[in-house]
C-alpha cells in the first residue's frame, strides 16, 4: 500500500462514486478501480461494498479509511514541519564547547539566537573533549567546538577548521607590569601565571621555551589552571595574576578596559586553532548551519 492508494480510497468515500472519485484524483475509472482492488488483494478482504449505487465502506474499509485520514494528516504535518525548519521557525541545536570557545562564543551566540531565531532551541554544554566526542558519536550532541589538537585520528568526523587565534598574556588594568615596558620572562615569573585548559600542547610549550630562552621551562611557571576561563579571568581582574591563552577569551573585559594585553620584548607569533566538528555523513539542519556560520564568524581575532 502507498499514500496514493489511501488518497484513492478516501476519494471514493467522499464522493460515493468511482467515476466522481476518478475525476477528483485525475485518473480514469478503470485505473482507480485497479488501485482499490490492489489494496483489497493485499489486505485479503474487500474495502468497498459494490452492490448499491452508492459505494459504502465495509467494516474493514471503515478501519482503513480512518487510518488513511490520520496518515494524511501526519504527512501534511511533516510537510509543514519541513517548511518551518527550512524557514528557521523551529528546530534545536545541542552544541558542545571547550573552555576557550565557551568564553568567546557562549554569550554572543545565545544572544544572537534569542534575538534572531527565538523559536530555535539551543543547548550549550561543556566538559572534557573526550566526553564531548563520545556524546557527539552517541548523537546526544549535534556538533562541538574544540581545539584541533584534542581530536583523535578519525574517519567518522567532519572537521571544519576555524581561523587561527593569537595567544598572549593579559593582566588587570593598573598592573605593575604595565609600567615596566616590554616584559621579559624573568619579570613575568614574579607574578602568578594562569592558563585555561588542563594543559598546553607540546608544540606551544616548545615555542614558548624557544621564545623566552633555552633555560626556560614554561610549564613550571604556570601556577593555576582551570577549564572555566571566566574564573581565571576574574582572578586576573582582581589580583596581580597574569593570564596566558587566546587573547579573544579576554576580549569582553578588555573592551571594558578592565584587562590589558601585556607587551613583550618582541612579538610572540603563537596561535591556537579550533574546529567546528560534526558527524560525517549526517545532514546538517538549517539551524545547525546558522550556528556553524556564527561560530566561524566570531571564533577569530578581532
Amino acid at each position: 500500500m502507498n499514500l496514493q492508494q489511501f488518497e484513492h480510497l478516501l476519494a471514493v468515500v467522499e464522493t460515493g462514486s468511482f467515476s466522481k472519485a476518478a475525476e477528483q484524483v485525475h485518473l480514469t475509472q478503470p485505473a482507480l478501480s485497479r488501485s482499490i482492488q490492489a489494496m483489497e488483494e493485499e489486505l485479503g478482504a474487500p474495502l468497498i461494498d459494490r452492490l448499491g449505487r452508492r459505494k459504502d465502506l465495509t467494516p474493514l474499509g471503515v478501519l482503513v479509511a480512518a487510518r488513511a485520514r490520520r496518515i494524511g494528516l501526519e504527512v501534511s504535518e511533516l510537510k509543514r514541519s519541513a517548511a518551518l525548519l527550512a524557514g528557521l521557525e523551529m528546530g534545536s541545536v545541542r552544541l558542545g564547547m571547550g573552555p576557550a570557545p565557551t568564553a568567546v562564543l557562549a554569550v554572543p551566540l545565545l544572544r544572537h539566537m534569542v534575538e534572531r531565531y527565538p523559536r530555535i532551541k539551543i543547548q550549550l554544554s561543556g566538559g572534557p573533549a573526550e566526553l564531548q566526542l563520545q556524546s557527539l558519536r552517541a548523537r546526544s550532541l549535534d556538533a562541538l567546538v574544540a581545539h584541533r589538537r584534542s581530536l583523535p585520528p578519525h574517519d567518522d568526523l567532519s572537521v571544519g577548521l576555524l581561523p587561527e587565534m593569537r595567544l598572549g598574556f593579559v593582566c588587570r588594568k593598573g598592573h605593575p607590569l604595565l609600567d615596566s615596558g616590554p616584559v621579559s620572562f624573568s619579570t613575568l615569573r614574579q607574578y602568578p601565571l594562569g592558563a585555561s585548559g588542563i594543559g598546553l600542547s607540546h608544540e606551544a610549550v616548545q615555542s614558548l621555551n624557544s621564545y623566552f630562552g633555552r633555560s626556560v621551562h614554561f610549564m613550571d611557571a604556570i601556577q593555576f589552571q582551570s577549564d572555566e576561563a571566566s574564573c581565571l579571568l576574574e582572578v586576573v581582574r582582581t589580583t596581580d595574576a597574569v593570564f596566558f591563552g587566546a587573547i579573544e577569551v579576554a576580549r569582553s573585559l578588555m573592551d571594558r578596559d578592565e584587562l590589558v594585553e601585556l607587551k613583550l620584548t618582541r612579538p610572540l607569533r603563537l596561535t591556537s586553532q579550533f574546529a567546528f566538528i560534526t558527524l560525517e555523513g549526517v545532514a546538517e539542519t538549517p539551524a545547525l548551519k546558522v550556528v556553524q556560520g556564527f561560530c566561524a564568524e566570531h571564533m577569530r581575532d578581532r
